[in-house]
């Protein structure tokens, strides 16, 4: 395999030269006499890093120096020979240059370029040379499909009985561990899907897997965590089988197909960077995007420390923090919480001035007149990249701009700021608002006229701490829809996708589905009470909302709840608007929450019983000793926002905080009345729909809790779920009431008990932080979606249709297997795919059953054999698995088998008798359903035997086959003849001209069945009867068909650690041996008429020698066989002969941790 070329030394103690020309040089590496010093020299080689393949072409240092470069590397001979006869084959052009330096860098430049080319889409691209060799090492040493790339690597231990230092890799879908010490080698492979709990601490108990990492812990935990997360999200897309609820029938069945032959990788990220920059980058978009409530596809540029200047009728302020540039956006945020924070779209953005060269200050004026001046705090280069970059970003919005003031004038906040008639929207301007206090109004709308005249509106608003009390204090009527809008981020999604909302109606009108049908019946129980939801109108508008969203995201369609919510939206927001808000609400503020198996709102729940349990131990006890389930009551909180279970004005003040600070608001007061939350499984590398999970939980978090600590004596009197919802319910009824405050601080002081609760929520709770609510829902989160991937699993086994007599743990491990098959193969396009599997995939998937089924085994072999540029041979007898699929598993004809299919299908192999089983490849290999075997099904027959007992011990199984085709053939003719039928004389397999008639008792003539076929006059038809005649007249075949077919398919887990000891056995003989050889000099040192030491009785040592000297000169003989292919494919098959026999030896008195016997 050829490499980059990289600087290597010649190392002539350690290798030995086979060949070399002018520029180039084969080397051999050295073997190693000493069995000990082999040992730990590989031991080091490991640890290190340091491991090198046997052989190896160096390119030579054409100024004469002992440093060449490394550019070709091989296991085997063979291997390396073609690459060094493409050497000659191509750079002998390079010998014709006269300069000795320009035919090095001539031979340099068409190697790499040459690599570049044929390792475009690998992991092996990578400019680190290390990080190459790596990559290789862990593909030859694992195996693992083609498509899965390494991600990075680590030097780490893994503790398990005792500590093995080696290497931990990394990939997308996989964590692997190699380790070679001291003789004992260790492999361990996990699945990233697999993973139920990632956590980094300094005790060693109670994990099943623990690694340690001095030097790079918070690196590999926080990749680990990202991949996991990645694999976590396909596992839960996996789970369901059940198609969009969205989509109609006629898409469903039409997307069912598309999945079925729909393959990729896992993860399917392609371009020039290595995996690990682009998971970072990944890592950076997503803190970026929930830090300011951006769009999901907004990729950050440029960031960079900044103090912003705040020009407000001619006085400054100043702010210091970090200013960042994204595709969209031009942000910043102060280093201290809730001091500043501006989001604003290079559309919105007026004029851009560099006032002043020398200190890197920038001067920005929005749209609205707002003067902001930015000192960027960093060098010279730096700082003129970020106004390059800048620059160019607003000369491509420029085109944005021009619909921008049609589209600011329908905003209330520009009619309110100019002194105009406002144009109120939603349906409260014509059938009344919730809370419509004039005085009250009045008074919020003095002090946001001014705020917004001050420092922005809409696009342009700047988030200051005057803006955060203002939404605290509850927002006016005809601003609530606006400001909501702008501070989920939905205003500029709208603005940037003018006229969807409409074109989705115009292009799905008339489509039914699933989720239509389930809108439609919850219309009319979206607030009864509420005056405009009684009439067509509100009722017309809720729909068209509804069924936008369906439409627009099929694969979560509908979900109860979603019309509560939707329903207050439209209260204060045109439809358009309402769309846009539930698609932020869905995708980045409430993930998951509204998918089918909510497990969203399932995570949250576990964390909130965590947090009860941790702030309200007696409430957590009393909860557990009476059995009271706190997900009855806060459940439906967190689904519909508090909309259906608090007065809706009190409602409309939890979701004005929870838009502008985002979850954090509603865990806080959930955490007084009940507690229900969970927190996130992700860390620093957490996705974005977790980020900004976090970021709503850690509202409604904490209000929870208030609820909860507020009522704490009242709940400690209730004994069942029932008793908690009273209590609850009168609570909330009273929210309205005027109690004495508290605050010892204020002591006359008289509040409402909302206002109390929004107060327990802020202050008592406030060491409730997203730190806090990420940590607990990272370890929970996990095992959440097991137990979610479990609960379906065993939902598909409950349904059915037939009654298996596999016991429920098999079932569930055919389940699994058939899941992890569909799991990796293939990459569902939008919406929920098929749970169907097709040949390709059906072979993977039986390959974790059986060993006869890996044929990529026997790929791997001869390559191993004949090198990576031969592309393997069939295996002969492989057409059995096509049959097996397409007569045994696909019972409907249609080229896909789901997991009943399976079930059946393996029930027919595995629980029959023996007679069943031989009428069942009776009918595997009948192809024409004639009732007969023909010549030729015979002869697939027997190369099916061949392809299933290729692994066995032995060559038993081969006089089988052979003599079972020689009495095939008389069979057929005592048949004939008892009918009547007259056959060809022939019974006899005809003989080669040139070696005479062979034995009918030799059974090595019939070791291939092309030597056994008749002529074609011949005929033949074999019946059933004569088929289970043919198999019950010999023993070994009796026995496979009556037990070893079945017990050749394995139902039972694989282990995750793989240890050979055998070599420790290696290092003991040499002690033993080193230890013999020592004595034996010493006795001839201390023997009276002895030579001096080293003259005596050499004739041992001598022939010891002359023995390497022999293996010497037979390895030369087989390198120069080895230009042969036929030879030297004899000369493999003899060696794997020698080797084992070798190891049986080396096995016969040495307890071995063998791997688990199922197939690799």
């Amino acid at each position: 395999m050829f490499v980059v070329p990289t600087p290597s030394d010649h190392a002539t103690n350690y290798w030995e030269l086979i060949k070399e020309n002018d520029l180039f040089m084969l080397q051999q590496a050295k073997d190693q006499e000493s069995a000990i010093w082999k040992t730990v020299l590989t031991t080091i080689q490991n640890v290190f890093d340091t491991k090198q393949a046997p052989f190896r072409i160096l390119l030579k240092n054409q100024a004469g120096g002992e440093t060449g470069h490394l550019v070709a590397t091989a296991e085997s001979m063979k291997v390396i020979l073609k690459d060094w006869q493409w050497i000659e084959d191509n750079l002998g052009e390079a010998r014709e240059l006269e300069d000795p330096k320009d035919r090095e860098a001539f031979a340099i430049s068409k190697l790499h370029s040459m690599v570049a080319s044929t390792e475009k889409e690998t992991d092996e691209k990578s400019d680190d040379a290390k990080f190459r060799a790596a990559s290789r090492a862990w593909r030859q040493i694992f195996r693992l499909p083609e498509n899965e790339r390494l991600v990075n690597f680590y030097s780490c231990a893994y503790h398990k009985k005792l500590m093995n230092q080696g290497w931990m890799y990394v990939s997308t879908s996989y964590l692997c561990f190699y380790s070679f010490v001291l003789g004992v080698e260790s492999k361990v492979v996990i699945e990233l899907k697999d993973v139920e709990e990632l956590q980094k601490e300094k005790s060693k108990r109670g994990f099943q897997h623990l690694f340690s990492n001095l030097f790079s812990r918070d690196e590999t935990f926080d990749l680990l965590e990202y991949l996991i997360t990645v694999a976590m999200q396909r596992l839960l897309k996996s789970t369901c089988s059940d198609l969009a609820p969205g989509l109609t029938s006629s898409e469903q069945e039409s997307l069912q197909r598309q999945a079925a032959l729909d393959v990729d990788s896992p993860i399917a990220l392609k371009g020039s960077k290595p995996l690990k920059v682009i998971f970072e980058d990944q890592k950076r978009n997503v803190k970026y995007q929930s830090l300011f409530n951006l769009p999901m596809n907004e990729a950050l540029i440029e960031e960079m420390p900044s103090v912003c200047t705040l020009v407000i009728s001619g006085a400054q302020t100043n702010f210091s923090g970090r200013v960042y540039l994204s595709s969209t956006f031009f942000c910043f945020i102060a280093n201290t919480k809730y001091q500043c924070q501006i989001a604003l779209p290079f559309f919105a953005i007026k004029r851009v001035e560099r006032i002043n060269a020398a200190n890197s200050t920038i001067a920005i004026t929005v749209w609205h007149q707002v003067k902001l001046l930015f000192q960027l705090n960093g060098d010279k280069a730096g700082t003129d990249k970020f106004c390059l970059s800048l620059r160019d970003l607003l000369q491509s919005h420029v085109p944005l701009m021009k619909s921008l003031k049609p589209f600011l004038l329908m905003c209330p906040s520009e009619d309110l700021v100019n002194d105009r008639d406002v144009k109120g929207h939603g349906l409260g301007v014509k059938y009344g608002f919730v809370e419509h206090k004039k005085t009250k109004e009045r008074n919020k709308m003095r002090y946001w006229i001014a705020y917004l005249r001050e420092f922005g509106r809409n696009l342009t608003l700047l988030r200051l701490p005057t803006f955060v009390k203002l939404v605290r204090i509850g927002l006016p009527n005809v601003l609530r829809g606006e400001i909501w809008d702008v501070c989920s981020g939905a205003m500029v999604k709208r603005y940037l996708n003018n006229g969807y909302y409409d074109k989705l109606h115009a292009e799905n009108q008339g489509k039914k589905s699933l989720s239509t049908e389930e809108i439609e019946k919850d219309l009319n129980r979206s607030l009864p009470e509420y005056s405009g939801y009684q009439s067509e109108e509100g009722i017309n508008a809720l729909r068209r909302v509804l069924y936008a969203f369906s439409f627009h995201d099929p694969e979560i369609g509908y979900c109860q709840a979603m019309n509560i919510v939707v329903s207050v939206l439209l209260i204060y927001m045109t439809e358009e608007q309402a769309f846009w808000v539930l698609t932020v609400l869905s995708d980045r503020m409430l993930p998951q929450y509204y998918s089918t198996n909510m497990v969203g709102a399932v995570v949250d729940n576990h964390v909130f019983e965590h947090l009860v349990h941790k702030f309200m131990p007696i409430l957590s006890d009393h909860f557990k000793k009476y059995e009271i389930q706190l997900s009855v009551a806060c459940l439906p909180w967190f689904l519909s926002l508090y909309i259906n279970s608090l007065p809706l004005n009190f409602a409309l003040r939890i979701i004005d905080c929870f838009f502008m600070e985002g979850p954090k608001v509603c865990c806080k007061f959930h955490c007084k009345y009940t507690f229900l939350h969970t927190r996130v499984w992700h860390l620093g590398l957490i996705s974005s729909w977790v980020r900004a999970f976090i970021l709503l939980h850690h509202l409604l978090t904490a209000c929870s809790l208030a609820i909860l600590k507020t009522n704490g004596e009242a709940i400690l009197k209730v004994k069942d779920d029932g008793e908690l919802m009273n209590v609850l319910k009168a609570y909330f009824a009273g929210l309205g009431e005027v109690v004495q405050s508290a605050d010892t601080a204020v002591p006359a002081r008289t509040i409402t008990r909302f206002n109390q609760l929004m107060l327990t929520a802020y202050r008592e709770f406030q060491m409730v932080s997203q730190d806090m609510i990420t940590d607990l829902r990272k370890s929970v989160q996990l095992k959440v979606v097991h137990g979610l991937d479990m609960y379906a699993k065993r939902a598909i086994i409950r349904n059915l249709t037939f009654t298996p007599k596999f016991n429920k743990e098999e079932l569930l491990y055919l389940c699994d297997q058939f899941y992890n098959i569909l799991y990796y193969k293939t990459q569902q396009p939008k919406g929920r795919g098929s749970d169907r599997m097709q040949f390709n995939n059906f072979t993977s998937f039986l390959a974790k059953l059986t060993a006869w089924a890996n044929v990529n085994r026997d790929f791997d072999e001869q390559q191993s054999r004949m090198g990576t540029d031969t592309p393997p041979k069939p295996v002969v007898g492989s057409q059995f698995l096509q049959k097996l699929f397409d007569q045994i598993f696909d019972i409907n004809g249609d080229s896909q088998i789901d997991f009943a299919d399976v079930v059946q299908g393996l029930s027919k192999l595995i629980h029959t008798d023996l007679m069943g089983r031989i009428t069942l490849f009776f009918e595997i290999h009948d192809r024409d359903r004639d009732g007969y075997l023909s010549k030729e099904d015979v002869i697939q027959f027997s190369e099916s035997l061949l392809f299933l007992l290729r692994r066995e011990d032995g060559d038993k199984y081969l006089n089988s086959v052979s003599t079972l085709l020689q009495r095939a053939f008389e069979i057929n003719a005592r048949h004939a003849e008892a009918f009547g039928v007259k056959v060809a004389a022939k019974s006899e397999p005809e003989s080669d001209s040139s070696t005479g008639d062979v034995p009918a008792n030799d059974a090595s003539s019939f070791t291939k069945p092309k030597d056994l076929r008749p002529s074609p006059d011949d005929k033949m038809k074999i019946p059933i009867a004569a088929f289970r005649e043919l198999i019950l007249g010999d023993n070994f075949l009796v026995e496979y068909f009556d037990t070893l077919f079945k017990d050749s398919i394995y139902l039972v887990e694989i282990k995750d650690l793989d240890q050979t000891k055998a070599v420790g056995k290696e290092i003991m003989d040499a002690l033993w041996q080193s230890g013999k050889a020592w004595a034996g000099k010493m006795r001839t040192r201390r023997s009276p008429g002895t030579k001096k030491a080293g003259t005596g009785d050499s004739r041992k040592p001598e022939g010891e020698e002359g023995s390497v000297a022999d293996g010497e000169s037979s390895a030369g003989r087989a390198n120069e066989d080895s230009e042969s292919d036929d030879e030297d494919d004899a000369d493999y098959a003899a060696d794997d002969s020698s080797l084992l026999e070798e190891v049986d030896s080396l096995l016969a008195s040495v307890d071995v941790a063998s791997p688990s016997p199922l197939p690799q």
